[in-house]
């Protein structure tokens, strides 16, 4: 069902959101042995990456486009208007996935072919994606603007990180 009391009827978040659910119930069912990771991996990926794509645009307003790295760097903009400075983990992660999937075709076509093998720790990726949730979640809600925000509570210290990441078991 579409429309109505369906989505994408709602706001961007509120898609936003489902995109991020999706990638994790996947991620749940690969970790819990219901399904094996080599069928639903290029599925989780799609849908982190564009659950990337449109917390940003949710924040940013919207815009045209599906390169992250323009996209990040309107993000870095948006905020340094405000005198806020985008946490670089923030922007690394957005780059990171820019650089593997630039125009959002890897994850969604067959012939979008990365050229090798990566890697990807499940456990990791999903770790990483909630800590980043978080962070663009507060920033994208239009009533909590940073610096009050958890966006500008995460600093770029490896330290940082971890502790944040080991603190979100609230989150889950």
């Amino acid at each position: 069902m579409f429309g109505g009391w369906s989505l994408p009827s709602g706001t961007t978040w509120e898609m936003v959101e489902q995109y991020f659910d999706a990638a994790n119930q996947l991620i749940q069912s690969i970790l819990s042995g219901k399904v094996e990771d080599y069928r639903l991996g290029t599925p989780v990926l799609f849908l982190f990456r564009h659950w990337l794509e449109l917390a940003v645009k949710s924040i940013i307003e919207p815009t045209r486009g599906h390169d992250l790295a323009k996209l990040s760097n309107k993000l870095v903009a948006y905020f340094a208007k405000r005198r806020i400075e985008v946490p670089k983990w923030v922007t690394c992660r957005l780059l990171e996935i820019a650089a593997i999937d630039p125009d959002s075709t890897a994850f969604r076509y067959a012939d979008g072919a990365i050229a090798g093998e990566i890697y990807v720790s499940l456990p990791h990726l999903r770790d990483s994606m909630t800590l980043m949730y978080v962070a663009l979640a507060s920033a994208s809600n239009k009533g909590v603007y940073p610096p009050e925000s958890f966006f500008t509570l995460i600093a770029d210290d490896p330290e940082s990180y971890r502790a944040n990441l080991s603190r979100m078991e609230w989150i889950s």
